[in-house]
């Protein structure tokens, strides 16, 4: 193990830890609320828990020993998933008007980033969850690159 992996190893397990956090508990109380009528008006919840036993499952592996390149290129996916999906629910899904019962109320007058850039400052939770997500990219992707180099 290289000097980067020692430091590096650590740091995206600690990140992909409190990605899983922010997003099982933002998706939890939703979960239950849609589980208790049992009507799922919003896909998100259950996307996200998925995705924390996904992270979970990737760190576990991670501390095992198993190959950790398959687990950081996954985890860069997820990441880019989570970021482009934050991007495209906010402007090109109108805020999941395709999914049934949800109603569109987009933002036709303004630019997706002027859009994007508004949500995240009004939301101070989904800022530090879309900050933590891209600190883990870029670990991830330091990793991989260390990883792919050293093969």
């Amino acid at each position: 193990m290289t000097d980067t992996e020692r430091v590096l190893r650590p740091v995206a397990g600690a990140l992909a830890l409190v990605v899983a956090g922010a997003h099982a508990s933002w998706a939890l109380p939703g979960m239950v609320r849609q589980l208790s009528v049992w009507q799922f008006p919003d896909p998100r919840p259950a996307a996200f828990l998925l995705a924390t036993m996904a992270i979970l499952m990737g760190v576990a592996l991670a501390v095992q020993g198993f190959d950790p390149l398959p687990i950081y290129v996954a985890g860069i996916a997820l990441m880019l998933v989570f970021l482009g999906g934050y991007v495209a629910w906010h402007t090109v899904l109108d805020h999941g008007a395709f999914w049934p019962g949800r109603h569109a109320h987009g933002h036709a007058d303004a630019s997706a980033v002027a859009v994007v850039v508004d949500h995240l400052v009004a939301d101070g939770f989904a800022l530090a969850s879309k900050a933590t997500e891209a600190a883990l990219l870029a670990v991830l992707v330091a990793l991989t690159a260390n990883e792919v180099r050293d093969r």
